[in-house]
């Protein structure tokens, strides 16, 4: 009775392990997801295109779909969403209403949308001097203006020796894949300079919603 109930122990124990072993490998999944932008005016829908205005209606007036890659990834945190500097300046058009549509009925959606004319974002490193004699700090800035240029909104941090947020940014400790093999995933955290969308919305008076659907790898910014 005794060896019966040590192999149930076993058992036991073998089920939980594999349990927690599960468990953690769905946890430690890549927390920045790839997503699409999705304009969405006057009842229609609208799939932004990183090629540019010439390029995405030159395809278009050639009855041709342009080839469309990945907008950004982004960040889903305690109910807000998140994006790294570098996704920015697209959304920021977009959010801005510095675009320009390109009506094009497709199977799923009803054109493209393409960044306008205006120059609503700008990035610029500096250095400065640091309390350490001889060492620098190299600090990136971003600039957005709405389309009237009558409004600024700074964001900054600290690239090096260490990096901080300094202004209108935080730091997330988020889950990243290192590595896919047959058989074997491998992931670990990692502290990345992140940029809130909300405060975006806040600044540019645009009337914009953002709507993120994790099922279908959209972002949607709709326009009230």
């Amino acid at each position: 009775m005794k060896l019966f109930s040590l192999k149930n122990n076993h058992w036991c124990l073998f089920i939980l392990s594999v349990s927690l072993l599960l468990s953690c490998t769905d946890f430690a999944t890549d927390d920045r997801k790839n997503v699409s932008f999705i304009l969405k005016k006057d009842g229609k829908s609208y799939l932004f295109s990183r090629l540019g205005t010439f390029i995405t209606k030159n395809s278009l007036d050639k009855n041709e779909s342009p080839p469309v890659v990945t907008s950004a990834r982004i960040v889903e945190k305690d109910g807000k969403l998140y994006m790294e500097p570098q996704y920015i300046k697209n959304i920021a058009n977009l959010i801005s209403g510095n675009y320009v549509l390109h009506d094009y009925q497709e199977k799923s959606f009803d054109g493209y949308v393409t960044e306008g004319e205006h120059d609503v974002y700008d990035k610029k490193y500096a250095n400065e001097s640091t309390a350490e004699i001889g060492k620098m700090a190299s600090i990136a800035h971003i600039y957005l203006k709405d389309i009237e240029e009558r409004r600024e909104y700074h964001i900054s941090w600290q690239r090096s020796p260490d990096q901080s947020p300094i202004k209108n940014c935080v730091e997330l400790s988020l889950w990243v894949d290192k590595s896919y093999k047959p058989g074997e995933r491998t992931a670990a955290k990692e502290k990345f300079i992140m940029i809130g969308l909300d405060n975006l919305v806040e600044f540019f008076p645009s009337n914009v919603k953002l709507d993120y659907v994790k099922d279908e790898e959209v972002l949607y910014l709709v326009v009230n």
